[in-house]
Parts: C-alpha cells; structure tokens; sequence
C-alpha cells in the first residue's frame, strides 16, 4: 500500500509530460506540413536567381514570352550558326538550372549552336530580365518551361516536327514535366539531374532536408512518362552536388517502362563544368540529337 501511494503523484506528472511531449510534436508535425505545403523551404534553398544587367550579344535575339498567368520571360533566341538567316532547322529548348540567369547558363548550349542547331534559352521568372517573383517553386516553372516551349513552335524558322529538349540540374524537373505532357517534344536531353526533390535535399541535408521539401513533379516518376521518345542521361562521375546515382534511379525508372535511354558518365567532370571542360559530355549530346532530330 505504500508504495501504491508513493506512485500516485508520479503517474499524473508522467500523463502531464506525455501530452505536452505530444502536442510539441503536433506542433511542429504542423510546421514542417505549412513548410512543405507552402513551398517556402524550396524556395529559400532550391533557387539563387541573380538580375544583374546584361548586354545581350549581337548575334542573338532578345525574345519576350508572355505566361498564362501573368508573368513575361526574357529569352534568347540563338540560331545555328551555320544557317541562313530564317532557314529552318531542328531547334532545342534549355531548361537551365538554379542560379544566376541566361548569361551564365549560355556556355552549356553554346556548343549545340555551333553544331547546327537552333537554341532557346530562357529564364525563369524572377531570373535575369524575367518577371520578378517573390516567391518560386517548381510548378512556376514548369509554366515557364511551357510558355517557353509554345514561344518556340510559333517561329517560322523552327522545325517543328523536330524539337529537343535540354535540361541541366534542376531544369530536369520542369523540362521532363512538359516533356510528359507535350508530345511535340521529340527527345529529351538531362546532363546532372536529381532523381527526386527529397532525396537530392536528403543528400546535403540529411534528415530534415526531406521533411522540409514536398513530393511531386519528381524527374524519377516523369521519365516513364515519354514513352517512345529517347532519353539521354550526362553525369559526372566527380559531381558532389548531385550525386551520378541519381541518373542511375532515372534510367532504371525510365527502362522499366520502356522508354530507349542512353547514359554516358563523363570521368573526372563535377556539376558546373561538366560541359565546359569536357568536350566528350559535348559530343554525347550532340550525337544524341543528332540521331533524334536529324535522323
């Protein structure tokens, strides 16, 4: 009986800490969902928009592309080299990836204007002389990434029957997202995708890097989605940013539903200058559109 009584003021106390432990972690159980819902963790992480000015070069041509909700993209519009003015040829669509603007991003498609191809490449909203944007999240710009692909089919220069897309890091998600969607695009390029949101953000910040970042609009689950039309897939083997094993789980996705992939990892190449300073990651996607676009 005395111990029983001993034991009575102890059980409430523990009741007490269980239901406060519980409702902290209802709490903050809420928190992380506002977060994810809201976007605000992907927004303050994923994207580093810079809107310095900029000359555009003479060669190019300054492109305004109206969205369906509002906003105005500045792109470029850089044309084969070797064409005729308003002769027509196969053109490629650049999704770019997460920081800067089209200036620093142009080096990564340069080299497929001086092989024949036409060029698109824009920014983003809030990115370079784009509509700014408060806030950015990834379905922002899969409507960018659209509105820019519907800029590009009205030009009378363009081969319509014959249009790629290019993706570099985080382009991926919006670029495979149309790409599902829009069977005008013939084949698609992704040179250092991630393979899902969470796991590149589990990569740099284990554990609560995922709770933090929402699912959806994930390169992993879009692959399967082109179906018939051919994937490429350019990794550097030395890339720390975005680990090669994320092509890995995109190719596996993508051949398990059927869709013709081909992977080539470029040796010693990190993130930034996979394409700069390495002429065979240039070569691998030429020859990739090449075969798709000029069959």
């Amino acid at each position: 009986m005395a111990q029983d009584a001993a034991d009575r003021p102890k059980r409430p106390l523990r009741a007490r800490l269980a239901r406060g432990l519980a409702f902290r972690l209802l709490i903050l159980a809420a928190a992380l969902a506002v977060v994810r819902l809201t976007h605000i963790a992907e927004s303050l992480t994923f994207y580093f928009p810079t809107r310095e000015p900029f000359a555009t070069p003479d060669v190019y041509s300054d492109v305004a592309i109206p969205t369906p909700d509002g906003a105005t993209l500045h792109a470029w519009f850089i044309p084969a080299r070797d064409a005729a003015p308003g002769e027509v040829r196969p053109a490629i669509l650049h999704a770019h990836g997460n920081a800067g603007n089209i200036l620093g991003h142009e080096v990564f498609s340069a080299f497929l204007v001086n092989r024949g191809f036409h060029v698109l490449l824009f920014d983003y909203r809030g990115y370079g002389r784009s509509s700014s944007a408060p806030f950015l999240r990834r379905s922002l710009l899969a409507i960018d990434t659209e509105a820019a692909l519907d800029a590009l089919l009205q030009r009378p220069d363009v081969d319509r029957a014959n249009i790629g897309i290019y993706a570099v890091s985080l382009g991926a998600a919006p670029a495979l997202d149309v790409a599902a969607r829009r069977p005008e695009i013939k084949a698609a390029a992704l040179v250092s995708p991630f393979s899902t949101w969470r796991a590149v953000a589990a990569d740099h910040v284990p554990l609560l890097g995922p709770l933090l970042i929402a699912r959806g609009m994930d390169p992993v689950n879009l692959a399967p989605r082109l179906a018939h039309r051919p994937l490429l897939l350019v990794h550097g083997v030395n890339d720390s940013i975005i680990l090669p094993r994320h092509s890995d789980l995109i190719e596996s996705a993508a051949r398990a539903a059927g869709v013709r992939v081909t992977k080539a990892l470029i040796p010693d190449a990190d993130h930034n200058a996979i394409i700069a300073d390495h002429p065979d990651a240039q070569d691998a996607i030429e020859a990739f559109f090449r075969s798709t676009l000029m069959p």
